[in-house]
C-alpha cells in the first residue's frame, strides 16, 4: 500500500466529480433549453440572432460534456490517492491542465460556435 491518504482521495473525488456533475448539468440544461443559452455570466444570447437554436444548444451541450470527461477523470484516477502519491499526483496534474489551460480552449471553442450560429 503507499502512504497517500484515504481523506484527501475522498476529498479529491468529491470535487472533481461534483465539477464533472455541474458541467453536464449545464450541458443537460443546454440540450433540454428551447430558448438559446448564453455562455457569459449576466448575458442572454438574442434569439433573433441565432440561425439554428437547437443545432446552437446542441453544440453547447457537447462542449460542456467534453469540458466535463477530465474533471470525471481526474476523480476517478484520485479515487486511487490512498495507494500512493502517483494517483493524487496524475490526477492533480490532469485538474489543473483542465482548469487553466481548459478554460482557454472553453472559451476558443465557444467563439467557434457563436462563428457558426450567431448572424452578426
Amino acid at each position: 500500500m503507499g502512504n497517500g491518504s484515504v481523506a484527501g482521495a475522498v476529498i479529491m473525488a468529491v470535487c472533481c466529480f461534483g465539477c464533472g456533475l455541474t458541467f453536464d448539468g449545464i450541458a443537460l440544461w443546454a440540450k433540454k433549453s428551447s430558448k438559446p443559452v448564453n455562455f457569459w455570466s449576466g448575458t442572454q444570447v438574442d434569439p433573433d440572432k441565432v440561425t439554428d437554436i437547437s443545432a446552437y444548444n446542441q453544440a453547447n451541450a457537447v462542449m460542456w460534456i467534453v469540458y466535463s470527461i477530465p474533471y470525471w477523470l481526474a476523480g476517478a484516477i484520485g479515487c486511487f490517492g490512498f495507494l500512493g502519491d502517483i494517483f493524487a499526483m496524475v490526477s492533480a496534474i490532469l485538474l489543473f491542465f483542465t482548469c487553466f489551460p481548459g478554460a482557454f480552449l472553453l472559451v476558443w471553442q465557444y467563439r467557434k460556435i457563436e462563428v457558426k450560429y450567431l448572424s452578426r
